[in-house]
């Protein structure tokens, strides 16, 4: 599929760079997770079958073409840009696609647009209550931010499957867009995120989907915090894929979202 991009100014002072294709409904709003840009979904972009519906993935606050202000990056700012762009764009009856720490971010929205949603669709997520780590680990995370060498560390230590080398190097080259500040704020706000408590509220119908290889977000854990505390919510999995299936098993991820996500049912 063919893909334009352009920059929108939120009512909030925040400039954000969206990439999107397709045109009519349903629409389809992909966000990204941490340390990577909206890049991270060009695989899935680009397999999106014509007459699927509009697909709309933005580089976040502090990512790619986007505000790269020197602070706010607490999970509440990013909800507040994806509200905020929600809101310019007028989507309406619409699925949202969070994955990792955009997963996290996805659920908040959930809470905060519940009429607007028609579908829920969280891709290898952290959970709303966070995930707790040690200081040796969070040493570690911390050490790769920044140098072109630790962020391909980073991805390649995350995923179960190699991925395709030119797939990997277009990632790896994408993630020296993002800010240090990101990097870092975004780091700490994915992991204590806070809100678990609140999940049960979500209305919307739900897909968790993860990777069966994933060793940060396993299935097991995915199930236990995410999807027996959301009404509803049902899993799937992809077998033999860690934390990133868009460079991992691009074909089958696109596919599942276009069933989940492309068709004029809300079915699960």
């Amino acid at each position: 599929m063919e893909t334009s991009s352009r920059r929108i100014n939120l009512a909030n002072g925040t400039s954000l760079h969206v990439r999107e294709g397709g045109e009519g409904s349903p629409t389809t709003l992909l966000l990204h997770g941490w340390a990577v840009p909206g890049a991270v979904w060009d695989p899935v972009l680009e397999r999106w079958p014509a007459g699927s519906g509009r697909v709309i993935a933005p580089d976040l606050r502090g990512t790619g073409f986007s505000s790269k202000p020197r602070d706010g990056y607490g999970l509440e700012d990013d909800v507040a840009d994806v509200v905020a762009l929600i809101d310019e764009l007028g989507l309406k009856d619409f699925a949202l696609v969070g994955h990792s720490k955009g997963g996290a971010i996805a659920q908040r929205v959930a809470l905060e647009r519940p009429a607007l949603l028609r579908k829920l669709v969280l891709l290898c997520p952290v959970p709303a209550s966070g995930i707790p780590l040690d200081d040796g680990t969070i040493g570690y995370f911390r050490s790769l931010c920044g140098p072109r060498e630790g962020l391909q560390q980073l991805i390649v230590s995350m995923t179960a499957k190699a991925p395709d080398p030119a797939l990997l190097k277009t990632l790896v080259e994408s993630m020296s867009s993002v800010a240090i500040e990101s990097l870092l704020g975004g780091f700490d706000a994915w992991r204590t995120a806070n809100f678990g408590d609140r999940i049960a509220d979500i209305k919307t119908p739900t897909v968790v989907i993860g990777g069966g290889g994933d060793q940060v977000l396993n299935p097991a854990m995915l199930n236990e915090l995410v999807v027996d505390k959301i009404p509803g919510a049902k899993f799937q999995e992809i077998a033999g894929v860690g934390h990133y299936p868009q460079i991992e098993s691009p074909d089958e991820l696109t596919r599942m979202l276009v069933e989940l996500c492309g068709s004029n049912t809300a079915a699960a």
